[in-house]
């Protein structure tokens, strides 16, 4: 009952949750997909975009030392003038007019661009001067706060015609605290006509960068990253603590769109990289902001379908019990008719279809169940009177023939003892066999040692006018099988093998044993069956055929199929003038 009742509830459960589940998942896949196929992408190429248009902007910044370089390229001479100042002790009058027209030049742009903290100017001079945009003009390098810039410039000498620098300016007023400004400084080198090398040293102050990063619309967790050509960083929005190795992963990898694990988090990194000054720019997202609402539309499908089972769920389980309850009552009232107990009254009133099928039951299947145990119990004493009827039949048959052998054989003999008391004993151990009605069914060893009696009393009745030859597999002697029934098989070789005279018969009996079956063959080279008749006999042995002729075999054939079933029988196989194979396979139990 258990088992009906889980089936009864998975089949309510499917019929409620099909319709349910079928728009959910298909509204739910589509969206996702398209999503998934539209949405991310357009995501991921705005996020691409935002990172070039930084890139564009912060390379517009830089691009101001272009400017001031195409204006020392046209200024030659002055520039030439500034080198001869720096190498001057003491400056006259017409060099302060020529410095303040070369202050003007690197003031202009320092002044009208917030975003630049300074610009120096330095020419290779022995008195180590050089023209800044934060005094009055013209500094020693021993007394200019800012010095780290010349530090890098004797190391770059000439290898490099514009690099950048991360750098830590500490400026000290007078009456303030020392101040930290951080700047990106762009040095650029350049020759003069006069084949003297000079640099321009343009200080961006990365507050500025900050601040512009981070007036950007950014998603929730997202950052901007700038480093130079070593994987070092310039600039960012917010400190990330990325090790230089994984920035190099960063750099290294061939895609524009990549996804890492930072700082324990999946995240999207995009990355743009600027020609011009070999920088490389970084924005970092996490997948879980970024494709955030591919994820909640997600999760919403995956919650409609977690209520969806639970709510079918609760249905189905209320569905069931009460179909459940109308059932057990069906089934309590089936019980009860087969166990001859009372039963309710009939309905009255039809209702439902549950009232409409008790109603049926109580009419008609007590008197179609009685009718069916009339049937069944009559089937049965037929077949057992049946079994009867045809064993009593073998019995007198083979009595009648063994006693008339006896009876010629005293004739023809002497009174002395002979083979006529062999043949009395052998007669009496088969009528004893044969009489004994305990069981239907006998061990195949007591049938072989029986039969094999019957066989000494017919060799003593015909002489040596057949041999018969035993081949049984090991251990079938075990197994039950019905009695008497290798006697008649046997009977009916000799009776129709041996009508040929001068031809010796051979019977061979053949039990082999596999895990299902016992199959067992009676073998003779006697003078066969014509075709017509073998398809005679092969159609009665099919039918009810019984006949006062062939006694043993077909009633051997009848009492197989009423013990072991219709299936089972025996089947026969025979040629003309070479022999007869009758067989009968037995299930094993």
């Amino acid at each position: 009952m258990d088992s009906l009742k889980r089936s009864f509830y998975i089949k309510n459960l499917i019929k409620l949750l099909i319709p349910m589940l079928i728009p959910i998942l298909i509204l739910g896949t589509l969206a996702i997909s398209l999503i998934h196929l539209y949405l991310k992408e357009k995501i991921n190429q705005e996020n691409l975009n935002l990172l070039n248009q930084i890139q564009m902007n912060v390379d517009m910044i830089f691009d101001e030392l272009d400017s001031i370089n195409l204006t020392i390229a046209a200024s030659a001479v002055e520039f030439i003038d500034l080198q001869n100042m720096l190498q001057k002790k003491w400056l006259d009058p017409m060099d302060y007019v020529k410095l303040a027209s070369l202050k003007n030049m690197i003031d202009s742009p320092a002044i009208a661009h917030r975003y630049i903290d300074s610009i120096y100017i330095y020419i290779d001079n022995n008195n180590n001067r050089f023209l800044t945009s934060t005094t009055g003009g013209v500094v020693n390098l021993s007394t200019f706060e800012d010095t780290s810039w010349y530090k890098t410039i004797s190391k770059k000498r000439i290898s490099e015609a514009v690099w950048t620098e991360k750098r830590t300016i500490i400026r000290r007023p007078e009456n303030f605290a020392p101040k930290k400004i951080k700047v990106i400084s762009m040095y650029r080198s350049f020759t003069l006509a006069n084949g003297n090398i000079g640099y321009i040293v343009l200080n961006v102050n990365t507050s500025y960068l900050k601040d512009y990063l981070n007036s950007l619309y950014k998603m929730q967790g997202q950052n901007f990253l700038v480093t130079d050509r070593d994987y070092q960083v310039l600039f960012e929005n917010h400190p990330v603590n990325l090790s230089t190795t994984k920035i190099k992963s960063m750099g290294n990898h061939s895609k524009a769109i990549s996804t890492m694990q930072i700082q324990k988090d999946p995240s999207i990194v995009f990355k743009v990289e600027s020609e011009k000054y070999s920088w490389l720019f970084f924005s970092t997202i996490p997948k879980d902001s970024l494709y955030k609402l591919p994820y909640q539309l997600s999760m919403v499908t995956l919650i409609l379908l977690i209520s969806s089972i639970m709510v079918g769920g609760i249905v189905a389980y209320y569905l069931t019990k009460r179909n459940f309850r109308e059932i057990r009552s069906i089934v309590n009232i089936l019980n009860r008719a087969e166990k001859g107990e009372p039963l309710p009254h009939i309905p009255s009133v039809i209702t439902d279809v549950h009232s409409f099928i008790i109603h049926k039951i109580l009419t008609n299947f007590m008197e179609q169940s009685y009718m069916k145990v009339l049937l069944s119990e009559r089937k049965y004493k037929m077949q057992a009177l049946e079994l009867s009827v045809h064993q009593s039949q073998l019995n007198p048959h083979f009595l009648f023939n063994t006693l008339e052998t006896i009876n010629w054989k005293v004739i023809s003999l002497t009174k002395r003892p002979n083979e006529i008391n062999e043949m009395i004993d052998n007669l009496a151990t088969i009528l004893r066999f044969s009489l004994d009605a305990k069981d239907n069914l006998v061990v195949l060893e007591d049938e072989i040692k029986h039969t094999k009696s019957y066989v000494d009393i017919q060799k003593i009745r015909h002489k040596d006018q057949f041999t018969c030859v035993w081949d049984c597999d090991p251990g079938v002697g075990k197994y039950y099988i019905v009695k008497l029934f290798l006697q008649p098989l046997i009977e009916n070789s000799l009776h129709h093998g041996m009508i040929v005279k001068g031809k010796k018969l051979s019977i061979k009996v053949k039990i082999k044993s596999s895990s299902k079956y016992l199959l067992i063959s009676v073998i003779d080279n006697g003078t066969g069956i014509e075709v017509e008749r073998l398809e005679d006999i092969r159609a009665k042995l099919r039918s009810n055929y019984t006949s006062s002729n062939h006694i043993g075999l077909y009633n051997t054939n009848k009492r197989f199929q009423l013990s072991y079933g219709e299936n089972y029988g025996i089947t026969i196989r025979s040629k003309l003038g070479w022999g007869t194979i009758v067989t009968v396979k037995v299930p094993i139990y």
